[in-house]
């Protein structure tokens, strides 16, 4: 019994090796992506930085190839205000098949500077700000969220004119 049982957890430990060891781009079409926030300076590393100043990207990893685009809704979120839309965008996500956390997609730059100034910032951490991806080609839960504050727009990137 006890040798059956050994023999069985190395199957399965080897079993799920495997699995980890298969190539991201074998990976099933679905619910597979993941937002990041960047601020400056830029790159393509898969961190997310939560504590933002104007500009800032919003990275999109491991999406699934196709025509496929996402939406991407910025609300202001308590303290700061009330849920009211800042800013609503469309982005390209379906480059290349989906190959995992690392895979960058797509990178698009906002700057909320103007948008604002009507709203509460916090002494310390700035305006708090969410971040919703709604992305086509998901099975499942296609929406992604993220909470994050963001500093200093006003000074460091005045409106444009």
């Amino acid at each position: 019994m006890k040798t059956t049982a050994i023999r069985l957890g190395s199957v399965m430990a080897g079993l799920a090796l495997a699995m980890l060891s298969m190539p991201a781009a074998n990976a099933a079409p679905g619910n597979d992506g993941t937002i990041k926030l960047d601020r400056v300076a830029f790159d393509d590393h898969p961190n997310n930085e939560p504590h933002v100043t104007c500009p800032f990207q919003l990275d999109f990893y491991g999406y699934d190839e196709g025509d496929l685009f996402a939406t991407v809704t910025f609300t202001i979120h308590p303290p700061s205000g009330g849920g009211e839309v800042l800013l609503t965008d469309e982005v390209f996500i379906g480059e290349d098949p989906a190959g995992g956390g690392t895979d960058l997609d797509a990178s698009e730059t906002y700057d909320l500077s103007g948008l604002l100034s009507q709203y509460t910032a916090h002494p310390q951490q700035g305006y708090h700000v969410k971040v919703k991806v709604e992305a086509e080609g998901s099975i499942g839960a296609d929406t992604k969220f993220k909470v994050f504050w963001v500093s200093d727009c006003e000074k460091d990137c005045p409106p444009k004119s």
